[in-house]
């Protein structure tokens, strides 16, 4: 298996993982698209000189081999997650999928940039989802940044007309504000300070930007807002000032969503006086389990979220590297490598 692995601080590598045969219940898959994120991004920047797994997480692919007692067959186009919980563990069992304990025992061998790629028995079974035919490899390769904020708007508690503040212009903060309006929130907002992702933020995604260099955010969330402040509010930059402006900027009785993750020792202010008497509601969001995939491909798939603005370049497979400081120069919104089949 030939794959796109950190290797050097700052220097994406392509080298060969180790082979071996499929064993009872597993399948390979061939990825035909897989989207570049900022965690792939971190790890090129940190860099190993050990690299055992590929990079990328956001993969649509095509089943070239199924190992004896798999139910799936050559051919079939798929979606496969990162991970995948275990269904029966006391988090699990109460709804909670991504506070699995076993949430990581089970993943795609190398990793997503990879030309071929075996899924395990226990992900084949139950983590594998299929690809509408008349859906493009490229659009099913955001079921996983999709299906993580649609994780994040139903942990929000989102509701039809509720008023969403999505604080960060990256890529995950404009998906956030994709599948706000896709769950019926009204107004969606997105505060960030790159204009050309405010740009298309605004002709596709969100009722209004706010440009937190030029315009105040609070001031002008109320506005929009009948001056309470927003029902929700999620803040997708990884720091802790977002979070704190985040519930400055939440009504009375709303919910803060952090959604972004944040170094470890990551601290904020709080007045628990505000916490109290305001009944503000705190939340996190982290990760994805199959069912919020599932949702991320039918949103995608029947157009409630716009699927192309999203992906604004495309690299083949041997230039990974450029798609990675693509993404790193934020240049656009969202980078995807393309294999050739």
């Amino acid at each position: 298996m030939y794959g796109a692995a950190a290797g050097k601080p700052g220097q994406v590598e392509m080298i060969q993982f180790p082979e071996r045969d499929l064993q009872l219940g597993e399948v390979m898959v061939a990825p035909l698209a897989c989207g570049i994120c900022a965690n792939d991004v971190k790890l090129v920047e940190k860099g190993t000189t050990d690299a055992k797994y590929a990079l990328g997480h956001e993969v649509a692919g095509q089943i070239i081999q199924v190992a004896e007692q798999s139910r799936w067959k050559v051919g079939q186009r798929v979606v496969f997650l990162p991970y995948l919980p275990c269904g029966a563990c006391y988090y699990c069992l109460r709804n909670q999928p991504t506070l699995c304990t076993n949430l990581f025992e089970a993943f795609p061998i190398p990793g997503g940039l990879a030309d071929r790629v075996i899924i395990p028995r226990a992900m084949a079974e139950r983590g594998l989802i299929l690809i509408p035919e008349d859906m493009p490899a490229e659009a099913a390769s955001l079921a996983e940044p999709v299906g993580c904020s649609i994780k994040g708007i139903e942990d929000s508690g989102v509701k039809p007309g509720d008023s969403v503040l999505i604080i960060g212009d990256g890529p995950m903060g404009i998906i956030c504000a994709a599948a706000a309006r896709a769950y019926g929130a009204s107004p969606v907002l997105v505060a960030g300070m790159t204009p050309h992702r405010l740009q298309a933020a605004k002709e596709h995604f969100a009722d209004a930007v706010i440009h937190v260099a030029e315009q105040d955010l609070l001031a002008t969330t109320r506005s929009f807002t009948g001056e309470r402040g927003a029902d929700i509010v999620i803040a997708a930059v990884s720091n802790g000032e977002v979070l704190a402006n985040a519930i400055q900027a939440v009504r009375p009785g709303g919910t803060v969503n952090s959604f972004a993750g944040v170094p470890s020792g990551t601290v904020i202010d709080l007045d628990v006086r505000d916490l109290h008497y305001k009944q503000i509601h705190l939340t996190g969001s982290f990760g994805i389990s199959p069912v919020y995939a599932e949702k991320a491909i039918h949103l995608i798939h029947t157009a409630r979220i716009p699927w192309e603005p999203i992906i604004s370049a495309r690299f083949p497979f041997e230039k990974t590297a450029e798609a990675v400081q693509y993404a790193a120069q934020r240049r656009g919104l969202k980078p995807v490598v393309i294999f050739n089949k």
